[in-house]
């Protein structure tokens, strides 16, 4: 059950990090605009840097999830930048700027779920997918304890 468990999760995580990556990798002055609407304090050399990189980064992390190779790795540098995005989009919430968040648009799947693009929405699905990663790093580390097969 437990390796049940983590696969779906591991799946999910990369499945969503993945198809964020794919609908930014060739658009970063999109992403560039987006990193700027959160209005925080950024040299551009950074910001672009950013925007040209993030695609990248969040497609690696989807693939690694996705075949559970350098779990530990990969689960801290998921939980890492999720982390970065829950303060960012937190911190847009709490400003009240009317952004998009520039993540994933899910209101392809279905329109209610254009909200989770608002900072407030973003900021919930962020700690939401947060709290998978710390079930899955849990179940990770369990299962490496008691067996040498991976999930």
């Amino acid at each position: 059950m437990k390796r049940a468990s983590g696969l779906a999760l591991r799946w999910l995580l990369g499945l969503f990090f993945l198809a964020a990556g794919l609908s930014k990798v060739g658009q970063p002055m999109q992403t560039l605009a987006a990193v700027y609407s959160y209005q925080i304090v950024l040299p551009d050399g950074l910001a672009s840097a950013i925007a040209h990189t993030l695609p990248w980064v969040e497609i690696i992390l989807g693939l690694a999830l996705l075949s559970g190779v350098f779990m530990p790795v990969t689960l801290s540098a998921t939980a890492a930048l999720l982390l970065a995005f829950t303060a960012l989009t937190a911190q847009a919430w709490w400003r009240e700027l009317p952004i998009d968040c520039g993540c994933l648009d899910l209101s392809a799947w279905h329109p209610s779920l254009a909200a989770l693009t608002t900072p407030g929405g973003a900021t919930l699905r962020n700690l939401f997918l947060l709290g998978l990663t710390a079930l899955l790093a849990w179940l990770v580390r369990s299962s490496r304890a008691g067996t040498t097969k991976q999930i």
